[in-house]
C-alpha cells in the first residue's frame, strides 16, 4: 500500500514539472466547451515577488502547478530542477540511450528520462559513488553550476567578477558564480550575500530558469549584439505576428474553426487559448452568430528580444459587424474600437512560437459612463433629457437569484446552478425600448451582471465550471438579443477563498466576448487589507490582464455602517485608492467610479444617531431649506454643510460640481481612461457639463 502511495505521489509531482502535449479537436463531434484551461493560472502567487517569472514559465508550458499552486516558497529537489531545466532547454523530446548511468536513477522512475537527458548532454555528472541523489533538495550553488554547464557560457561572461559578502577568493565554484552573474542570471540577496549552501526555493529556481532563457545563446550562433542577426529576428517576429492576427481573422470571418496556423505556431498557454478560440468559432456557427472582424492600420513593434524570449505589440483599428436576427432586430450591428495585442514568444528549435497573448479592446477617447439601477423593470426613458458628454450607460439588467428571492424569478429565467437546496437563476431584465433610447442618443450600452451582494450564490456558481460556462453563454446570448456593446461584471461580497474562481470566470467571459467585439469591464473596490470579502477577494492584477477595463468604485468611504460622520469619497482617499490600484492595473484600463450621492448625518452629543443616503438634488434642497454653514474642506475636497434642528446636528459632505471636478482631475493626472458615475438620477444636470469639460 505504501509503495502505491509513493508511486502516486511521484506521478503527481511529475505533473507539476512537465509540459503536457494535448491533442485538439476542431471538428463538429463532441461538446465544444468555451472555457479556458485553469492550469495556466496559479492560485498562490498573485502577490508573490516571483509572480511574473513563474507566470511566464507556466505560460510557456515549462512549469506546471500542483493542484493549481506553484508552491513558490517550497524547496525543490535535484530531480525536479533537472526536469525544469531539460524542458527549458528544448530537450524534453531527446531520445536517451536506454542506459542507467546512475545506480539510484532507474528506468521505472519518473525522473529517469530528464536526468539521463541532462547527463548525455553534458549538463550533470552526479557523485563519485555513481549516484545522483534525485530526491535530495538542490542547493543554490548546485543550480548555478548546472545552469552554467547547460549554457556553456562563452568566456567573455567569465570576466565579470562578482562580490558577494559570503563568497571568498578561495570559493571553489567562483568560476561558475562569475559566469552566471556576468550573464545576468543571478544577483544575490538584498544584503549582498549569495548563500550558496542554502536549499533553493521553487521561486528562486523559476527566476533563474527565466533569466537563463533570456540569456540563452545557442552554441555556434550569433549573439544578440549582432545588428544584422537582430534585424532578421525582428523581421521573423513581425511576419509571424502579422500572419497570426490576419490568418485567424480570415478563418473566423469565414466561419472556419480549423485555425491550424495559429495552433501550430503557438505553444503552452497560447496553444490552449487557440484551441478554445476554435471551439468558440464552432459554437458561434452552431448558434447562428455571424461576426465579421476587420482591422486596419496594423502596426507591429518588436519591444524586446532577449535570448530565446521576445515581446511584441500590435496596435490597430478594428471594426466588428454582428448580424442580429430574430425578435428585437436592431439591424446590422457595427462598432469601431482600438485594439491592442501584446505577444510573448519563445524560440523553440530555432523557430519563434507564441506562448501568450494579452488582448484589449478600447474606445477611442475618454469614457464617461453612468450606471442605471434596475431592480424589477427598466423605466420609460422617453422623458429623459440627453446628458452632455455621456457615451456609455450600464443598466443593471442581469442578476443571479435564488428560488426564494423576494423579487422573484420567472420560469423562463435560466437555471445556472442547482442542488438539493434549490436553484440559482440568471434573471434578464433587459429592455429593447431602453436600447433604442440609448442608440438615439449615441450611447453605448454595457449590461451589468451582478450577484446582488449574495456571497453564497457567488460561491456556488463560481466554483462550478459548468455554471461559469452557462453564465458566459447566457451573457453572450444577451449581447446578441439586445445588441449590447459591453458587459460590466459587478460581483461584490465574495469569499476570499473564491478569489481565484472569480478571476477565472472574468477571464473566461472576457475571452469569449472579445471574439465578437464586446467590451468586458469589472468593478473593484479600493485595496483594503483585512477586508476579505469586500476588497481582498479581488485579484486586480488578474483582472487587469484579462479584461478591457477595471472600474474602481472610489466611494463608500463612509456609510450607514460608520460610527463617525464623514465623506463618502474625500479627494485624498479617492486619490490614495486610485494609486493603490495603479500598482496592479495599467492606467489605460482604469475607470474611476464617482458618487452622485452623499450621506446626511444626524448627530447628538457628537455621536451619529442616524444616517441616510441622499442625492445631489436632495442635498441642494436641504441647503436651500436650512441655510447651513458651508465651509470648504481641503482634505475632503468638498464643502461641509452643518445645521441644527432641535437637539440634533446635521452634517453633509457635499457632492456637487466642485467636488466632482476635483475627482475628475485625477484622470489627466494619472492617465486613466475615464469615469463611471453611480448612478443616473442622483446627479444634478450641471454634472454632465462639468464632466464633459474635464474629459475633453
Amino acid at each position: 500500500m505504501k509503495k502505491k502511495i509513493i508511486v502516486l505521489i511521484i506521478f503527481l509531482l511529475l505533473l507539476t514539472l512537465i509540459s503536457l502535449n494535448k491533442s485538439y479537436d476542431t471538428g463538429a463531434s463532441g461538446q465544444h466547451h468555451i472555457r479556458l484551461s485553469e492550469e495556466y493560472h496559479m492560485k498562490d502567487i498573485s502577490d508573490h515577488w516571483s509572480r511574473e517569472h513563474i507566470n511566464e514559465l507556466v505560460y510557456m508550458g515549462i512549469l506546471k502547478g500542483y493542484n493549481l499552486k506553484a508552491q513558490p516558497d517550497s524547496r525543490i529537489t535535484r530531480a525536479e530542477f533537472i526536469t525544469l531545466l531539460v524542458n527549458a532547454m528544448n530537450l524534453d523530446n531527446y531520445k536517451v540511450d536506454g542506459k542507467e548511468h546512475f545506480k539510484d536513477v532507474k528506468k521505472d522512475k519518473w525522473y529517469y528520462v530528464p536526468i539521463e537527458t541532462a547527463y548525455e548532454n553534458g549538463i550533470v555528472r552526479g557523485y563519485g559513488d555513481n549516484t545522483f541523489l534525485p530526491d535530495r533538495f538542490i542547493s543554490r550553488e548546485e543550480i548555478v553550476i548546472t545552469v552554467v554547464n547547460a549554457l556553456k557560457l562563452p568566456q567573455n561572461h567569465l570576466e565579470y567578477s562578482i562580490r558577494f559578502n559570503d563568497i571568498g577568493d578561495n570559493y571553489p565554484y567562483k568560476f561558475h558564480l562569475n559566469a552566471a552573474a556576468g550573464a545576468g542570471i543571478i544577483t544575490g540577496y538584498s544584503d549582498n550575500t549569495f548563500r550558496p549552501k542554502n536549499n533553493a526555493l521553487r521561486s528562486e529556481a523559476a527566476v533563474i530558469i527565466k533569466k537563463m532563457l533570456e540569456t540563452h545563446i545557442e552554441p555556434g550562433s550569433e549573439t544578440n549584439s549582432d545588428a544584422e542577426k537582430l534585424n532578421e529576428e525582428k523581421e521573423d517576429i513581425v511576419n509571424l505576428v502579422d500572419s497570426y492576427i490576419n490568418q485567424y481573422i480570415n478563418k473566423k470571418n469565414n466561419l472556419k474553426s480549423d485555425i491550424v496556423f495559429n495552433i501550430e505556431n503557438s505553444t503552452g498557454k497560447a496553444k490552449e487559448d487557440n484551441i478554445t478560440k476554435s471551439a468558440i468559432i464552432h459554437y458561434f456557427n452552431q448558434k447562428g452568430y455571424r461576426v465579421l472582424e476587420n482591422i486596419k492600420n496594423l502596426d507591429i513593434q518588436v519591444d524586446k528580444i532577449s535570448g530565446r524570449i521576445a515581446k511584441a505589440t500590435a496596435v490597430y483599428d478594428v471594426n466588428y459587424k454582428r448580424f442580429l436576427n430574430g425578435s428585437g432586430n436592431l439591424g446590422d450591428y457595427s462598432k469601431d474600437y482600438k485594439g491592442k495585442k501584446e505577444f510573448s514568444l519563445i524560440k523553440v528549435n530555432d523557430k519563434w512560437k507564441v506562448y501568450n497573448v494579452k488582448e484589449q479592446l478600447f474606445k477611442d477617447g475618454k469614457i464617461n459612463m453612468v450606471w442605471e439601477q434596475i431592480s424589477v423593470k427598466t423605466p420609460d426613458m422617453s422623458g429623459v433629457e440627453p446628458m452632455e458628454g455621456l457615451n456609455i450607460v450600464s443598466p443593471t439588467w442581469f442578476e443571479l437569484r435564488n428560488d426564494d428571492n423576494v423579487l422573484g424569478v420567472k420560469e423562463s429565467d435560466p437555471v445556472v446552478f442547482s442542488n438539493r437546496q434549490g436553484k440559482i437563476h440568471m434573471v434578464d431584465m433587459g429592455d429593447m425600448e431602453y436600447m433604442k433610447w440609448a442608440r438615439q442618443n449615441g450611447y453605448d450600452v454595457w449590461g451589468l451582471f451582478r450577484n446582488e451582494f449574495d456571497i453564497e450564490i457567488a460561491n456556488k456558481v463560481l466554483n462550478s465550471k459548468e455554471s461559469r460556462e452557462k453564465m458566459t453563454k447566457l451573457l453572450l446570448d444577451y449581447t446578441w438579443k439586445y445588441g449590447l456593446d459591453g458587459i460590466n461584471v459587478d460581483f461584490e461580497n465574495i469569499y476570499f477563498d473564491d478569489r481565484y474562481v472569480l478571476s477565472q470566470f472574468v477571464r473566461e467571459l472576457a475571452f469569449v466576448l472579445r471574439e465578437q467585439g464586446v467590451i468586458t469591464s469589472v468593478d473593484v473596490t479600493k485595496i483594503e487589507p483585512g477586508s476579505w470579502t469586500w476588497s481582498m477577494c479581488y485579484d486586480r492584477r488578474a483582472f487587469g490582464e484579462a479584461v478591457d477595463y477595471v472600474v474602481l468604485m472610489a466611494y463608500d468611504q463612509n456609510g450607514s455602517w460608520s460610527k463617525k460622520s464623514g465623506s463618502v469619497a474625500q479627494i485624498t482617499w479617492v486619490e490614495g485608492s486610485l494609486k493603490g490600484v495603479l500598482e496592479q492595473v495599467a492606467p489605460e484600463k482604469i475607470l474611476l467610479g464617482l458618487p452622485f450621492y452623499t450621506v446626511l448625518w444626524e448627530e447628538q452629543n457628537g455621536k451619529v444617531v442616524k444616517s441616510s443616503v441622499i442625492s445631489m438634488k436632495t442635498t441642494q434642497d436641504l441647503i436651500r431649506e436650512n441655510n447651513p454653514q458651508l465651509i470648504w474642506d481641503d482634505m475632503s475636497g468638498q464643502y461641509i454643510a452643518t445645521y441644527k434642528k432641535g437637539s440634533s446636528t446635521f452634517k453633509i459632505w457635499v457632492e456637487d460640481a466642485a467636488s466632482i471636478r476635483l475627482k475628475a482631475s485625477l484622470i489627466d493626472k494619472y492617465g486613466i481612461s475615464g469615469v463611471a458615475g453611480w448612478r443616473r438620477g442622483l446627479e444634478t444636470p450641471d454634472i454632465w457639463n462639468e464632466l464633459n469639460d474635464m474629459l475633453n
